[in-house]
């Protein structure tokens, strides 16, 4: 018996709605990646877990301060999450504008 694990089966259908529909396919990414910017905007005006250190990995990938805290990585990471999430919306849009996803420059990043 075959046992399919949660992320097989998101891999699956995500990819079968790719086929199907990239439009579509870009729409469903972006919303996701709405729901982790809200996710992480909750998580800094909860202020429930204690703002330490940010890690030295941290420190070095997203080339942070010296004295970054974790609010500090949280903030980055949301921003990287908001550039995802524009350009996951703009892939989705472009042929709105009659344009091909290769034929149009993507949005500048946030970092």
């Amino acid at each position: 018996m075959v046992r399919a694990s949660s992320s097989d089966i998101f891999f699956n259908s995500f990819f079968f709605c790719y086929v199907i529909s990239p439009r579509l396919a870009h729409r469903i990414v972006g919303y996701l990646e709405e729901e982790a910017i809200h996710s992480y905007t909750e998580y800094l005006d909860d202020g429930k877990i204690e703002n330490v250190a940010a890690p030295a990995i941290a420190i070095d990938y997203w080339k942070l301060p010296k004295d970054a805290t974790l609010k500090d990585v949280v903030t980055v990471i949301r921003a990287d999450e908001a550039h995802h999430r524009d350009v996951n919306h703009f892939a989705s849009n472009i042929r709105n504008q009659g344009k091909e996803l290769k034929e149009a420059a993507a949005p500048i990043g946030y970092h």
